[in-house]
């Protein structure tokens, strides 16, 4: 599973767009930091201390986050399946450990990102953010377990690009959506987003998103495991 893990990690970087999003997300991040940082004082007065140096990066995540992950992660199964190579993955290591070294590759690529992220605030900030690193985590992975479910039962990866820049789109303006409707549709469908628990007054609501990340991992295990390479 780690030789799967480090496989997916490096082939990540070698993406155009996954260069083109470290280049945003460091961009706006700093950019921010340093935007934010010119009114400090009014900002204490607010409340939002030194907390609102991480504000432009989640508003970033909650709005980009969807279509960053699945534009580099919607084809990390199948396309693997359309050039034959997991034929030769499933000689040599388990399904199980191809499924979830993918998945771990993708949340090791980002947690990277999102560290250094971070770090950048740290000048303006004058301490780490630890939480909302582990938070900021948790949000991505919930699209990367979506981009591998996706990659598991659609076999083709333009599909599933489409698809997933549809879903990218649809899942935020859902979850905004819901903060402000009555309707129990829009209200329901809310629950199986991230952005319903991310929006709650309790923090610790933000760690159920780690049973949508189980489920979304776990159904891709048994659909790939039922498949037919």
């Amino acid at each position: 599973m780690f030789a799967i893990t480090l496989r997916e990690f490096k082939s990540l970087f070698q993406s155009i767009r996954a260069i083109l999003i470290i280049v945003v997300l460091f961009g706006v991040t700093n950019g921010s930091a340093k935007l934010v940082s010119q009114f400090k004082g009014q900002l204490s007065e607010l409340g939002l201390g030194n907390n609102a140096y991480i504000i432009g990066l989640m508003l970033l995540l909650f709005l980009a986050a969807p279509l960053f992950v699945t534009s580099i992660s919607h084809s990390s199964v199948n396309k693997e399946i359309e050039s034959k190579t997991i034929r030769f993955l499933a000689t040599k290591t388990s399904r199980e450990n191809i499924i979830f070294g993918k998945f771990l590759g993708n949340v090791s690529f980002w947690v990277l990102c999102l560290t250094v992220a971070l770090l950048l605030i740290v000048p303006f900030s004058k301490s780490f953010h630890f939480v909302d690193l582990i938070q900021s985590i948790i949000f991505v992975s919930y699209f990367i377990g979506l981009s591998l479910f996706l990659s598991t039962v659609v076999s083709n990866s333009s599909m599933t690009m489409f698809v997933g820049i549809f879903i990218s789109i649809a899942l935020p303006v859902i979850g905004m959506w819901s903060l402000i409707s009555k309707n129990v549709i829009i209200d329901t469908i809310s629950y199986l987003t991230p952005y319903y628990y991310y929006t709650q007054e309790n923090t610790a609501y933000t760690y159920l998103v780690l049973i949508h990340i189980a489920v979304f991992v776990l159904t891709s295990l048994i659909i790939f495991k039922r498949r037919d390479l």
